[in-house]
């Protein structure tokens, strides 16, 4: 065993990362996108949603409770055998209809289940502190425990300090690749001189090409990292954790989800974004997109357009998005221009569009030229 050296009770964002996740039955690792870990728990092969459900009960005792491996695996060996899943079997792949021995639940799968899923956990909830922190604590030193099961690659990345929103650490922040023990450290100024530190250049990143043997896919990996793990599995969990807010929000009180907008508006979360923004789902910047002819009442600032807007001229400031549901709240009750409706304030003109899931996104929001 290569040893969990993480906290036994961790912070609240470590367990609500997990606890966000459903559940979706597999048959291959490689069935499932990167950034998919991140919604759904799965455990290749197990295709029964009980016992994959009583693994995902088990994770979350370790990782809210520090549950042992020993305990871990004295917990589910029996309900596992019981099940059936357990040992070498003949099973049917889904997906090509092969038939061939796999191997299911044993001492050793378990030992990786519970390493991988709970270094997932941890990375998830301390890439959300890191950005919480952001303004104060702007950089990130890769460590590397060096010893003699380090892997190269990653011994030679100990010591990088780079700003968090680096793009290096989009495919490089850790864990790299099964049972990898490395781990991020956030430094603030003080601290970078205190410690003689410097900031870094990147790493040159070297890639390799990899075919997904599922899907055909062919990817290209840097080397050092392992295939499925070259992606920031922090991010790919902030990137949830907006999704499902956007969800909540739709439904709850509207007085509570205009409070609850505004305030994640003037947070960091929203700081973080505008800064580096990533993945799928957009951030929530007003309510009313119902009154505007949309089937979802919120209306979200999509990361492409957050993008494009930042490196334009007249970009607002992350502030002047609370205008927004200021300006949602002055339009009539149906503005219809065609596909983009056109809100004026005072200082700023908003462009607002219906998506093909039927909410309000934002695709520009501009200062007026005086």
């Amino acid at each position: 065993m290569s040893g969990i050296d993480l906290k036994p009770l961790p912070p609240q964002e470590t367990i609500e990362a997990f606890a966000r996740k459903g559940l979706r039955a597999s048959f291959d690792w490689r069935d499932m996108e990167r950034e998919e870990h991140s919604r759904a728990f799965t455990v290749a092969k197990l295709m029964q949603l009980d016992l994959l459900a009583e693994i995902r009960e088990a994770i979350s005792a370790a990782i809210t409770e520090g549950m042992t491996l020993q305990e871990f695996r004295k917990t589910l060996t029996p309900v596992l055998q019981a099940g059936g899943w357990w040992g070498r079997q003949t099973m049917t792949d889904p997906q090509t209809g092969e038939t061939r021995e796999v191997q299911l639940g044993s001492p050793r799968r378990l030992e990786i289940i519970y390493d991988t899923n709970l270094r997932m956990a941890h990375a998830a909830g301390r890439w959300e502190r890191i950005e919480e922190v952001a303004s104060n604590r702007p950089w990130l030193r890769y460590v590397a425990v060096l010893d003699g099961r380090t892997r190269p690659a990653h011994r030679s990345w100990h010591g990088v300090v780079l700003p968090w929103d680096d793009p290096w650490w989009g495919q490089h922040a850790p864990p790299n690749g099964w049972r990898c023990r490395c781990s991020i450290q956030q430094l603030s100024d003080r601290d970078l001189a205190r410690r003689g530190l410097r900031p870094s250049d990147a790493p040159r990143v070297e890639t390799r090409d990899w075919v997904n043997g599922r899907t055909g896919e062919v990817r290209s990996i840097p080397k050092g990292v392992d295939p499925g793990f070259d992606y920031n599995v922090g991010r790919a969990n902030l990137d949830h954790l907006r999704a499902t807010t956007i969800g909540r929000l739709d439904v709850v009180d509207d007085d509570l989800a205009r409070a609850a907008v505004a305030a994640h508006l003037q947070g960091g979360a929203f700081a973080s974004f505008w800064r580096s923004p990533d993945g799928r789902a957009g951030f929530p910047v007003a309510l009313g997109g119902a009154r505007l002819g949309a089937d979802f009442s919120t209306i979200v600032l999509p990361p492409q357009v957050a993008r494009a807007l930042a490196a334009d001229k007249a970009a607002p400031a992350p502030e002047d998005w609370l205008l927004v549901q200021k300006m949602v709240d002055a339009a009539p009750e149906l503005v219809d221009q065609g596909p983009t409706m056109r809100l004026m304030g005072a200082e700023h003109a908003l462009d607002l569009e219906i998506d093909a899931a039927g909410r309000v996104v934002v695709s520009s929001l501009r200062k007026i030229s005086p």
